[in-house]
């Protein structure tokens, strides 16, 4: 999202200490009216959950302003009432004041995963508010969220992965996972390529529209196991590569993992990918049985 900054770059106040004396400039141009932003993307967890887009003026008045918003019709694909829910299309900046919001929230059921819903909004102003250079546009992108409880990443999941493709001679593997008594907001996939080396993975749980997972590096087996001799120390290690980001899905229950193996003195080995997706006792029950 490109921020306009318009607080900042125009109405910000700069302090000019000169002997002791203070001065505090303010902005004498044209008064214009815009959004702050040019899009907003927001996560929608539930229908009850209002957002905020802010609307700035660029001078104060005595008096009271009312504005308008519209929807761009022919620039949305969500639709107002059913994915959407606009407050009011009638905004009021005091007098006195720079500033309002409009209001405007989500409804999640009639909101798929794979959708990508948009509304565009237009401001309706006198001409002579609107800063040509920015415009009276904002785009505001909807995402359907799931709460996160860290509990829904426990238990059985099928982790699919490209070191196993090519080191281990299977498809994928069935693990086991659980909640980490000592570190917040972590996950440990027990045994997760080779017996007796669990793997911790954190999952960042403040910013709903950035589902970051991190990883230390750490051991998940020997050489032995994974080329047939000794390399090195003998440890098979892992870490998070740069210039690719790992995630999780929490309303559909996955992980994907991005990881580069190496040993510690001798080389990398490469970088692959990881795919935990957590199923239920029944099904692992089945795969027990019949395999995948």
């Amino acid at each position: 999202m490109k921020s306009k900054h318009i607080i900042l770059t125009i109405l910000g106040v700069v302090m000019l200490g000169v002997a002791c004396k203070r001065e505090y400039p303010t902005y004498e141009g044209d008064n214009y009216i815009m959004f702050s932003a040019e899009s907003h993307d927001l996560g929608i967890l539930d229908s009850e959950e209002w957002f905020s887009i802010p609307i700035t003026a660029t001078r104060s008045v005595d008096h009271d302003r009312i504005i308008g918003v519209e929807v761009v019709a022919e620039r949305s694909n969500a639709i107002e009432g059913l994915h959407y829910t606009l407050e009011s299309n009638t905004l009021r900046i005091a007098a006195g004041e720079l500033n309002t919001s409009l209001r405007i929230k989500g409804n999640p059921e009639n909101i798929a995963l794979t959708d990508s819903l948009g509304v565009a909004l237009r401001l309706v102003i006198d001409k002579e508010s609107v800063w040509d250079e920015y415009g009276i546009d904002t785009e505001v992108h909807l995402h359907k969220c799931c709460p996160v409880k860290l509990d829904m990443f426990t238990g059985y999941a099928k982790l699919t992965s490209s070191w196993i493709m090519q080191y281990m001679g299977a498809d994928a593997r069935l693990v086991t996972t659980r909640l980490s008594t000592d570190e917040e907001n972590t996950i440990i996939v027990n045994d997760m390529f080779y017996d007796g080396y669990d793997v911790s993975l954190k999952l960042h749980t403040d910013d709903r529209l950035n589902p970051v997972v991190e990883m230390e590096s750490q051991t998940i087996g020997t050489t032995g196991e994974a080329f047939g001799t000794i390399y090195g120390n003998g440890k098979l290690e892992m870490t998070m590569p740069t210039g690719y980001a790992s995630y999780y899905g929490s309303c559909e229950k996955f992980l994907v993992l991005y990881s580069t193996m190496f040993v510690d003195g001798v080389g990398t080995v490469g970088t692959y990918v990881n795919i935990l997706e957590w199923i239920s006792e029944d099904e692992a029950e089945r795969i027990k049985r019949e395999g995948f």
